[in-house]
């Protein structure tokens, strides 16, 4: 009877971590300030990481590492030829995980599988899973005074005020499509005098940033600055999940 448990415990152990490496297989992507992380993990258990500079000085340069992954219950280990790094994740859903992270918001980044990289043929798009096409999800304006824009504005300020190395203010749109906003517009400091030289440049061009709202409560998934559609191009991409309505598909 001993042997019989014991041989139902390994059983039971193998299947927890084979479903765990199993949700974690794809590909994965996040950004924070200037920079964008595309994270691959292989059924084989090999890894890549490719950190690119999108924005500011050094854009479009990136950095490239390969290894092994393994997941342990919440703990990612990450072994490459110079070291072994441990990371705690939390799965938000199959398609999006966390870890902790002094770069992301509120010290936390957010991974979004990119479903495109992870296509087999059959449609995985998020919003048609659901049953809900894209077209059809309402977009609103979160207007001035508003509880929901101020709560919007806030979650927004801390980290873009870290960057700014000063605290900022906004000015723009806000859009909301179900439990996304989209703001669009600029952003100034509330001093009312310049930014430091190292950002000037891109504070002083249009700012998009997209948020989502879990458990209740409004979280800075995307921001950037740009003079054209770049922010777009690669929100859209590090988004896929977003409703169309809110962020349109840019041409091709």
């Amino acid at each position: 009877m001993k042997t019989f448990f014991s041989l139902l415990l390994v059983t039971a152990s193998c299947i927890l971590t084979l479903f765990g490496e199993q949700s974690l297989v794809g590909e994965w992507n996040t950004s924070y300030g200037r920079y964008s992380e595309t994270l691959t993990f292989m059924a084989d258990g090999t890894f890549q990481r490719i950190m690119e500079v999108v924005r500011g000085p050094k854009q479009d340069s990136s950095t490239k590492s390969i290894g092994k992954w393994q997941l342990n219950g919440q703990e990612l280990l990450l072994t490459t030829d110079k070291e072994t790094t441990k990371e705690k994740i939390g799965f938000s859903s199959s398609n999006s995980f966390e870890t902790p992270s002094a770069f992301g918001q509120n010290g936390v980044l957010r991974y979004e599988r990119n479903m495109k990289a992870s296509d087999t043929g059959k449609s995985k798009d998020p919003q048609k899973v659901a049953g809900v096409a894209a077209a059809n999800i309402k977009v609103t304006e979160a207007k001035p005074g508003s509880a929901e824009r101020k709560s919007i504005m806030d979650t927004m300020r801390g980290p873009v005020s870290k960057y700014a190395r000063k605290e900022v203010i906004f000015t723009g749109d806000v859009r909301i499509a179900g439990d996304w906003a989209k703001f669009t517009g600029h952003v100034g400091a509330k001093d009312g005098k310049p930014f430091a030289k190292e950002v000037v440049d891109e504070l002083e061009m249009d700012f998009l940033a997209i948020l989502k709202k879990v458990n209740g409560k409004w979280t800075m998934e995307y921001h950037g600055w740009s003079g054209d559609i770049g922010t777009v191009v690669e929100a859209r991409a590090k988004l896929p999940s977003v409703p169309e309505s809110l962020l349109p598909k840019p041409p091709n």
